[in-house]
């Protein structure tokens, strides 16, 4: 269940207007895990960072690998997201609007 407590703290990473209508595009959550996984990041990193369940850092995850915007690279147990060079565009532009 959403809050507003989420829902602020995720703002915080979306804080530009660039970076607000990448949040249109992608849905805030997914936009904010597109922001934090530029630094790369862990799932669990990545579920700390948006303050959500590490099931649902996966899922946005699956879905950004799905569309190319990032890769997954498993070590052991954590699987380590980076972005693609479609990622990295796609951000990019959504920063300099």
């Amino acid at each position: 269940m959403h809050n507003g407590v989420y829902r602020t703290r995720r703002q915080n990473v979306l804080s530009s207007g660039g970076e607000r209508a990448l949040g249109n595009l992608l849905g805030a959550t997914r936009a904010a895990a597109l922001t934090v996984v530029a630094d790369g990041a862990t799932t669990n990193e990545l579920a700390a960072r948006l303050h959500i369940s590490p099931a649902a850092a996966s899922h946005h995850t699956r879905v950004l690998r799905e569309a190319g915007l990032i890769v997954s690279t498993r070590d052991r147990n954590h699987v380590l997201h980076t972005l693609t060079a479609a990622g990295a565009e796609l951000l990019g532009a959504g920063r300099r609007t």
